[in-house]
């Protein structure tokens, strides 16, 4: 049995549900397989959920569970594994989108223990001024998965991803981490030390909507406190750490965070405006970095 899980916070995803469950029953005409659809509403504040709920009691073989607090991504998903009734788990991010006729057939056809399928963003002309879709697009060639699992575990994501439920469950996430970010990241070298490895496989999902500028950057400011509060333990996983700790071998960290305390705020202007900059958004991450463990000591 395939489980197929959406954690969700402050989003509405009938669409995907109903790209997912179409694609499913497809596959019961023709052969036996049983599924099921559980979406998990991470406390979402706003009546958002409410409109997923009905998308769900629609539709057949599908379950929708309302959490009243938000619990983070980590302890989210274990939920959701934990509940899970199939043998195999297929972990979807809420925002985003089927784009292939056999992607649920895609993984029914591996064997792996663990594999993931990353996702894609399109060219979109109209969203220049968006710098999620940027950064996004810029990445592109990294979020593609090629069939040869160079640095699987390093580049694993939780975004698109089947693993076998007892592997998972005898591997869950960390639920220390409880802020945004690197939960995946850890995740993967995690699994590795274990000797296990991920395997990749290309069938992506789609990456089409976007937060706002300011909305991203403090989800990146998040992030980026997350990553230090975890460098002790993701070190070699992590290119942003390496570079800080070569500039700070250099002896240069100190006049850097000096610069960055009088260019932070326009830096910041500049990311959370119409026309962000992405080299601005790179020094933006690599800066602050520097300055939290200036800070710390």
């Amino acid at each position: 049995m395939l489980s197929i899980l959406i954690p969700t916070f402050e989003y509405d995803c009938s669409e995907l549900v109903k790209s997912l469950h179409q694609q499913c029953e497809e596959i019961v005409k023709t052969t036996a397989f049983d599924y099921e659809i559980v979406v998990a509403d991470d406390g979402s504040q706003t009546e958002t959920w409410k409109k997923v709920q009905a998308t769900l009691e629609a539709l057949t073989c599908c379950t929708f569970i309302r959490l009243e607090e938000n619990v983070g991504r980590s302890r989210i998903r274990n939920l959701l594994a934990n509940r899970a009734q199939g043998d195999k788990l297929l972990f979807i991010d809420s925002h985003m989108d089927v784009i292939s006729d056999d992607y649920i057939q895609h993984y029914l056809d591996t064997d792996a223990d663990i594999c993931q399928g990353g996702y894609r963003v399109e060219r979109n002309d109209s969203m220049q001024g968006n710098l999620r879709y940027l950064y996004e697009y810029r990445a592109r060639h990294l979020n593609r998965k090629r069939p040869d699992n160079v640095n699987a575990n390093q580049d694993f994501h939780t975004s698109n991803f089947l693993v076998k439920r007892q592997l998972f469950l005898n591997h869950p996430l960390d639920e220390s981490i409880r802020k945004y970010g690197y939960e995946d990241v850890l995740y993967g070298k995690q699994l590795k030390e274990k000797g296990i490895y991920v395997t990749s496989i290309d069938n992506p999902v789609g990456f089409s909507h976007f937060e706002t500028n300011a909305a991203f950057v403090k989800k990146t400011e998040e992030a980026i406190g997350t990553l230090y509060e975890l460098k002790d333990r993701i070190g070699g996983y992590s290119r942003l750490l390496a570079h800080a700790q070569r500039l700070k071998s250099w002896h240069l960290s100190g006049i850097l965070c000096v610069i960055f305390s009088f260019l932070k705020q326009n830096m910041r202007e500049n990311l959370c405006g119409s026309h962000p900059n992405l080299h601005v958004f790179d020094w933006y991450k690599l800066l602050l970095l520097m300055s939290y463990e200036r800070a710390n000591g």
